[in-house]
């Protein structure tokens, strides 16, 4: 049998690469075919994943900017009522893990040009705790000073806000501001406040303070409520809870009552706290 010459071999050499070629195609094709469906796959997938994510609707068209809504909260005279008032409050403090707790009952007088005045009317249960919430009242009544109103108001000086929508509380549509302060302070509070779309007036506020307000009980978790007391904001209710690594969990709540405005000395008695908190959520 003799060697097939080169014309032969050449034909053989065409044969097999077309065949390889062919077999290239073939799986090409069978590739892209493989691909698209994937990719329709992908995409329906994709697609279907999108729309589980909750839209949340948010008009841009709010009727003010954040900064526009602080500074109209700053012009609102929540930072510092312009005239006088008095009140009672009721203070009462709980540490879980000792089991202790103390009520402290004070009257408060407030003057434009003072501050907050505290007395003392009656205290209950634990001497110690009783003493936290004194302490608590000497700190108030410093901060309450005009001096210091720059450390703590609600202002574009002290936060950077950002608009997150509206919502209704207490009848009043409000706006809703994520709040960050622009400096650590145990009187700043980085979380959340709800903005009265009329007045301009903080209704809630809530989150924790911008600094520890001390080794014993960390940074609390605050949540104030005010209302239009007589035409005026005033707070009505609040909740403060700590956590510290020595005195464990601790809650204050501090309740507000009989609110009187105007001239200290001949006071016109107004709509008491307690009723209009009533209306709270």
């Amino acid at each position: 049998m003799g060697h097939p010459n080169v014309t032969e071999l050449e034909v053989r050499e065409i044969t097999r690469q077309a065949r390889e070629l062919q077999m290239i195609r073939s799986e090409l094709k069978r590739r892209r075919s493989h691909e698209r469906r994937y990719g329709s796959a992908l995409l329906e997938g994709v697609c279907f994943l999108l729309s589980c994510v909750p839209v949340v609707p948010f008009t841009p068209t709010l009727g003010a900017s954040s900064d526009e809504i602080l500074a109209r909260v700053a012009d609102s005279g929540i930072n510092r009522p312009a005239i006088a008032y008095s009140g009672l409050r009721e203070y009462r403090l709980r540490n879980i893990r000792f089991a202790k707790e103390a009520t402290v009952s004070v009257q408060v007088n407030y003057y434009p040009d003072l501050g907050t005045k505290y007395t003392v009317l009656e205290r209950s249960g634990s001497t110690k705790l009783s003493e936290i919430v004194e302490k608590l009242l000497a700190s108030e009544a410093d901060v309450s000073r005009p001096g210091k109103l720059a450390e703590y108001e609600f202002s574009q000086a002290n936060y950077q806000a950002c608009l997150r929508g509206t919502k209704t509380i207490s009848e009043r549509t409000c706006y809703v501001l994520d709040l960050v302060p622009k400096h650590k302070s145990k009187y700043l509070i980085r979380g959340t406040a709800w903005v009265d779309r009329t007045s301009y007036a903080v209704v809630r506020l809530e989150g924790v303070t911008a600094a520890s307000v001390s080794i014993w009980v960390g940074a609390p978790h605050i949540l104030l409520d005010f209302s239009d007391i007589g035409g005026v904001w005033l707070p009505t209710h609040m909740v403060a809870v700590s956590s510290g690594l020595l005195l464990g969990k601790s809650e204050l709540e501090i309740r507000y009552t009989d609110y009187f405005t105007g001239d200290l000395a001949h006071p016109i008695a107004i709509r008491s706290a307690d009723s209009a908190r009533q209306s709270l959520p």
